[in-house]
């Protein structure tokens, strides 16, 4: 095939309103949906030379995508919200560090306020000594296994490095919100 060749696709408002629809159905895993639209939005964009992108049609699809991209965000950010909330009172270490790598650190902070005005004061106050005990045993562990003052030896310790900064964030969290 040569490189002069084309493929030249055309869409409606009303068929990507129905793509979306189709994708939705076919992937009810909100993180496929949202990555998906993201490649749509990616593919669209780097197949629509300057001359096309400056036309009312383009800007109204991209608006579009992008609408549709932010409800899913927001969706999803709501079911972490939710799981956060669920690992925070069951203080399950494990479960609040996997969400917090799968969401940027803002993402993370922004569930992480939402999750914790979720909870009354008692035990608001309950989960700040618990993060605050969890984050100075676990400091005190590495830095007696690395025999430097200050200096953390994670492997040593034994010490799961994305649990500890999920930890530590969590704790930065709470102090910020005394």
């Amino acid at each position: 095939m040569s490189d002069t060749q084309k493929l030249k696709l055309q869409i409606t408002a009303k068929q990507l309103e129905q793509l979306c629809r189709h994708l939705a159905v076919h992937n009810p895993d909100s993180e496929h949906y949202l990555a998906m639209l993201t490649a749509l939005q990616t593919f669209i964009a780097a197949g629509a030379d300057a001359g096309v992108q400056a036309e009312a049609i383009y800007t109204s699809i991209r608006t579009q995508l992008l609408d549709e991209q932010e409800r899913v965000r927001t969706q999803l950010l709501q079911q972490k919200a939710q799981s956060l909330l669920k690992a925070l009172q069951n203080q399950n270490i494990n479960a609040i560090a996997t969400l917090y790598q799968s969401l940027s650190r803002s993402g993370f902070w922004e569930i992480l306020q939402e999750s914790l005005a979720c909870l009354d004061e008692h035990t608001h106050a309950a989960l700040a000594r618990w993060v605050n005990d969890w984050v100075q045993q676990t400091r005190q562990r590495g830095e007696q296994a690395s025999g430097y003052p200050d200096a953390i030896d994670f492997a040593k310790a034994d010490i799961n490095i994305a649990e500890y900064t999920a930890m530590c964030d969590l704790q930065k969290c709470i102090a910020n919100q005394a």
